[in-house]
């Protein structure tokens, strides 16, 4: 962001306009009202540039914009005995000098993951942890900041995924799905992020879905929801953030559609729309990590529902963008 901030505009420009943050964030209240006029005039310059940066980049195909370095990085990843937590796990294996932080629930999973990552080069930790419950989390979270000191990028992976109609649905699955979906997220935010603060350093990844944009029509309001709610978390952690000064952090949400997991398999209600390979998804995730996007959908069609989303009929929209990415992801052999 530093180096598109500084080709926004000329540099003799740029020292009134990009004038130094406060650690705090804005006082514009408290600024002189030349001052106001200029900070917001810079917001809406760099708003105008972020916009420009994030369509161009959301274009742009998959590995043509240069990736930051990773190596010597801790990689944490949640729901990574299997699916695309272990896909994740095999691709940032590749990177030198990577450890990696394996959590999950499936003991036997993740010593298998351990083993196919150790293989590749990198070295891994394993950590059997049930996201529903936020003491065995905490319990984690005190042993890796003790034993490995530090979190880089944390990845909030592990999900649930439970279909049923609103006036169907058990109260203990509704509970469920938010305790692993939403809540495991703000216990993970909890402990790794002050770390973070204090380095001033770090990044934050959520594995939403579509269903955190739209609530998809197979039974899966719950599910949805507790998407829906994760987004707003990732939202409002980088509002915090930056509001505190800490602009060294950054935060990615991915938002991919159907795609084959056990999660998808584990469904109480199954959907006819065709469905993208967890390898797929795994790439282009590792791609935005890479290029700290801010959100990711995928596939990229599914772009159209995310901006259109308060214009006409939803309902007409998403057919139409379902569709014509069932019908791209069928030609191109992304699809089961």
């Amino acid at each position: 962001h530093s180096k598109a901030r500084a080709l926004l505009i000329p540099s003799s420009a740029s020292m009134m306009l990009l004038m130094k943050e406060p650690k705090t964030g804005y006082d514009i209240h408290s600024a002189e009202p030349l001052e106001k006029v200029f900070i917001l005039l810079r917001l809406l310059l760099v708003s105008i540039w972020e916009c420009l940066v994030a369509v161009v980049s959301n274009v742009i195909p998959k590995g043509w914009c240069p990736y930051k370095s990773i190596d010597g990085q801790h990689i944490l990843i949640t729901g990574a005995a299997n699916g695309l937590g272990r896909l994740l796990a095999l691709r940032f294996a590749t990177h030198p000098d990577i450890t990696l932080i394996l959590w999950d629930r499936d003991d036997l999973g993740l010593k298998k993951v351990k083993e196919e990552c150790e293989s590749i080069g990198a070295k891994v930790h394993i950590f059997t942890v049930d996201m529903l419950k936020s003491a065995e989390i905490k319990k984690a979270a005190l042993r890796v900041m003790k034993e490995i000191r530090r979190v880089d990028i944390l990845i909030n992976n592990a999900g649930i995924g439970i279909g049923g109609k609103i006036l169907e649905i058990s109260e203990e699955n509704v509970r469920k799905t938010f305790e692993v979906n939403t809540l495991s997220h703000f216990w993970m935010v909890k402990e790794f992020l002050p770390d973070m603060y204090d380095r001033n350093l770090g990044h934050v990844v959520s594995i939403a879905s579509m269903g955190g944009i739209t609530v998809a029509p197979q039974d899966l309001t719950t599910y949805c929801c507790s998407k829906f709610a994760s987004m707003a978390l990732m939202e409002g952690l980088e509002n915090e953030s930056v509001c505190l000064g800490k602009n060294g952090l950054r935060f990615t949400t991915v938002c991919p559609a159907y795609f084959q997991t056990p999660l998808l398999n584990a469904l109480t209600t199954k959907t006819n729309t065709s469905v993208m390979t967890p390898e797929y998804v795994a790439d282009y995730t590792v791609d935005a990590i890479l290029r700290e996007l801010r959100i990711v959908v995928i596939p990229r069609v599914h772009y159209g529902i995310y901006a259109f989303k308060g214009y006409g009929s939803l309902h007409r929209i998403r057919y139409l963008i379902t569709t014509v990415s069932g019908s791209f992801l069928d030609r191109c052999g992304h699809a089961d």
